[in-house]
């Protein structure tokens, strides 16, 4: 490029200058030039396994399923052609090392031909990332087709032109660790362990040893940890709370470990391989230091990982939720047995488009025991507990799969109907039922239910989930899903009730391989975002383009409906850019005046962790898994609902932008006058083309979904104060634009003036008992004040009326005794005289 001026000529005063030309163009031209720079070649994904030797690309044109792959430009002397192309890169002065990479992945191809459209892998996990140079094998499997984009960079460092790369498809028949049956979906058995190392271990003395030990899968990532895992797409990225939930697995880098010892070391390399086995395994250049960390646990040729971790007593108990219990042995006055009991829950985890989050995960779960001799029982704080071919067609993904409490089989799915209409459990007009059924366990029966489905009509993704009614030992075999498709008008938009002619049912085959395992020998972050709880339905519906106001500053009374909105600032100007979905809701009071705060630095999680310093804690809503909320407190019911499952929050779930849950306020009366309560949400900010991964894609076809009339009075637009601090803590980092992620905490604020009495009575509430219900003090309210002083004045006045009637009286008898009629007989007052001061 180039810039240029004109200088215009005119004849000086004398007229002695001669002027041929009266203007002249000068250009500038640029030094160095600012024109984009480009490869000279587009680049290749290959296998890191072939990084050596790029010319086997071409006779192997799929890579191997379990290793990561690498973009190879013509920039880089690996490039087959480099004795061409990097003549070329060396006069387009192109910087190889500063190049710009971004992965695309799409699922494989369906056993019907179609294939699904390429996305961008957006997410990183907290030991890889993808936008390096290579592509970790945990974000595709064996069929997925891959495709890398980069972008050149010269010297200077000014960005150039991206170029992609030809897709290629991950083998299906070679892999490092390929599955028993191939595309049969599921888990193997874990093998997992405690052990008391003794006062002899010359390392770990008097420690407990945990081991787990569980076989891979290409494309597999193992997930350990003592607490109850969900929604992974929160747990497995850099988030911080990651680290307040799981402190006991293997999600901590060994920087993050905030007990003496952790699955994850700084070793780099497994000491008992000697060289390297596979090429680039241990390259920190190519795979980086935490890729290298977590793999130092999984040896490849034996396909098997083996985490170790080594805690003591304290951290068992505090940091990694164990208990202890009596076996009903006492030795003596200072010894008795008793068993250690660990809960450890295990998931295997795959990429998956279709899976919420973008995982698809395969949970178990057990519990290990230790039992040993220890001198006092009294030591722990909580003493010792006692022991515990169809004309219609549609898609169904598996997404998650466990085994509950009782033992059976409880396994999530998604469902997308390929024809106008839907899927439905059962209708008026058919006999049949939506069902579920296995011929390899005939005996069998499961429920079936519809979780949640899209309010649209073109397309729409449903999600479900059925349960064993019985417990087996062993899951594994073919299970039969047969599902009502109920057909709609091409133009009908969506209502409900749903209105829809049944078809016959489509019928779906899913292999299973399941087994029991079987007992083992917040500073304040609004991420651009704005949150407001409100009391008026109308307000919580609109859409927000007049503000909130005061609004936002209510004080909810006993018996009224919180409404809690979440959506992106409107001054940003995003229009539709982006989406706006809650992930999960909490409700939290703190012990002894304390006020939760997000500051993962400092050990504070807000409501996201359990701590010592929160009196009561609830998580309310959690979308990924609504079967671990809780549902009430004190015997009094939350009602809390994410909008998408309200039927007349439509209009609200339409909003791009914005999104929302309702909470009843009753149950938050449950304790005494000056605990305050706070309401704590997670959110996710996503672009419009990614927002199709979880359940909570909006119908944004205008010829396809119904509208819902309703009032959207404006508010005063008055900025609301928040609190906060000036600078997000180092962890909090994580949250943030670039992750697409954010928390919020709002203050609840209650009108406690219309309060119902409770009654004095036992409350069960799912096994915690409010300690201010059996309080049987209770304190003098701010009515009862009032109401003395208002009788204090009255009493008051009364006496002041009456000392001036008796003066009055006294007057008027001096006045009559001097100006009477002369008579002696008294005089007497008629019957139905009133001494009255107002008659004066």
């Amino acid at each position: 490029m180039r810039e240029a001026f004109t200088v215009h000529l005119k004849p000086d005063e004398n007229m002695v200058a001669e002027i041929q030309t009266a203007k002249a163009i000068v250009y500038i031209e640029e030094m160095n030039s600012m024109a984009d720079v480009t490869f000279p070649s587009v680049p290749q994904v290959a296998s890191l396994l072939i990084y050596d030797d790029t010319s086997k690309a071409k006779d192997r044109t799929s890579p191997i399923a379990g290793y990561p792959v690498i973009c190879i430009t013509a920039c880089n002397p690996k490039y087959e052609d480099f004795d061409k192309t990097g003549s070329i890169c060396a006069s387009e002065n192109i910087n190889n090392t500063l190049t710009q990479y971004r992965w695309l992945v799409s699922a494989p191809t369906g056993p019907d031909g179609v294939t699904s459209p390429m996305k961008e892998v957006d997410f990183d996990t907290f030991f890889t990332s993808s936008k390096m140079i290579t592509l970790d094998s945990i974000y595709f499997q064996a069929g997925s087709r891959v495709q890398c984009a980069a972008r050149a960079v010269n010297s200077d460092g000014n960005e150039g032109l991206e170029l992609m790369s030809p897709i290629v498809t991950i083998s299906t028949s070679e892999g490092l660790c390929q599955p028993r049956i191939s595309g049969v979906v599921g888990a193997e058995p874990f093998s997992a362990k405690l052990r008391y190392t003794g006062p002899e271990d010359p390392e770990y003395a008097n420690l407990i040893k945990l081991t787990v030990t569980m076989p891979h899968i290409d494309g597999m990532l193992p997930v350990i940890s003592t607490r109850e895992l969900s929604n992974f797409e929160l747990t497995l990225s850099p988030d911080g709370t990651r680290v307040g939930n799981h402190k006991c697995s293997n999600l901590l880098d060994y920087t993050e470990v905030k007990t003496h010892h952790g699955f994850l070391t700084d070793a780099t390399k497994n000491p008992d391989v000697i060289g390297e086995t596979i090429p680039y395994q241990y390259s920190p250049t190519i795979r980086g230091f935490n890729t290298l960390r977590f793999y130092r646990n999984l040896n490849l040729e034996a396909c098997l990982w083996e985490f170790v971790s080594y805690y003591d007593m304290s951290e068992l108990l505090t940091d990694c939720g164990g208990t202890i219990g009596t076996d009903g042995q006492v030795l003596n006055l200072v010894q008795s047995y008793v068993t250690l009991r660990v809960p450890l829950y295990v998931s295997y985890v795959f990429h998956s488009p279709v899976g919420v989050g973008g995982w698809q995960h395969f949970d178990l779960q057990s519990e290990l025991r230790l039992t040993f001799v220890y001198d006092t029982a009294i030591l722990w704080k909580d003493g010792i507990g006692s022991p515990p071919e169809a004309e219609l067609q549609g898609s169904l993904f598996p997404t998650s799969m466990r085994i509950s409490e009782e033992g059976r089989l409880v396994v999530n799915f998604k469902t997308e109907a390929r024809f106008h209409g839907l899927f439905v459990m059962s209708h008026p007009a058919s006999s049949l039922t939506s069902m579920v059924m296995s011929t390899d366990h005939p005996g069998l029966t499961f429920s079936l239910s519809l979780v949640r489905s899209e309010p649209t009509y073109n397309l729409p993704v449903q999600q479900w989930s059925f349960v064993s009614d019985f417990a087996v030992r062993d899951y594994s075999g073919t299970y039969t899903v047969k599902l009502i498709a109920c057909t709609t008008a091409p133009h009908q938009e969506y209502s409900l009730p749903v209105i829809c002619n049944p078809r016959e049912p489509i019928t779906f085959d899913l292999d299973i391989r399941f087994q029991q395992v079987s007992d083992p020998v917040a500073a304040e972050f609004s991420l651009n975002t704005q949150m407001f709880l409100l009391s008026r339905k109308t307000l919580w519906l609109s859409d927000g383009s007049m503000g909130f106001g005061q609004e936002s500053d209510v004080a909810f009374s006993e018996g009224d409906v919180i409404y809690g909105r979440v959506m992106v600032d409107p001054v940003q100007n995003l229009g539709d850019s982006f989406y706006c979905s809650i992930e999960k809701v909490f409700l939290c009071t703190g012990a002894d005046g304390y006020v939760p705060k997000y500051n993962p630095s400092n050990t504070e999680y807000g409501c996201l962790a359990d701590s010592p310093s929160l009196l009561y804690r609830f998580k309310i809503v959690d979308k990924a898994q609504p079967e671990t909320q809780a549902t009430s407190f004190g015997n009094v019911l939350f009602n809390a609902k994410l909008a998408i499952d309200d039927p007349e929050a439509i209009p609200l779930v339409k909003q791009p932008g914005s999104d929302g849950f309702k909470v009843d306020s009753t149950p938050l009366f449950q304790v005494s006058l000056g605990r305050e309560w706070y309401v704590h949400t997670i959110y996710t900010v996503r672009s419009k083309e990614n927002a199709n991964r979880g359940i909570g894609k909006r119908s944004v076809e205008h010829h396809y979904h119904s509208l819902l009339s309703a009032g959207s009075p404006g508010a005063s637009s008055q900025r609301r104060h928040k609190r906060g601090v000036e600078q997000a803590p180092e962890l909090a980092r994580d949250i943030g634009a670039e992750k697409n992620r954010g928390t919020n905490i709002q203050h609840i604020a209650l009108d406690r003036t219309s309060k119902k009495q409770v009654p004095q009575r036992e409350v069960a509430l799912n096994g915690v008992l409010p300690r201010e219900l059996n309080n049987q003090s209770t304190g003098i309210s701010i009515v009862t004040i009032i109401g003395g002083a208002a009788a204090i004045f009255l009493a008051i006045c009364l006496i002041a009326i009456i000392i001036l009637l008796l003066k009055w009286k006294q007057n008027s008898d001096k006045k009559e005794s001097t100006n009477g009629s002369g008579s002696n007989e008294p005089m007497m007052l008629p019957h139905n005289y009133s001494n009255d001061s107002s008659e004066v």
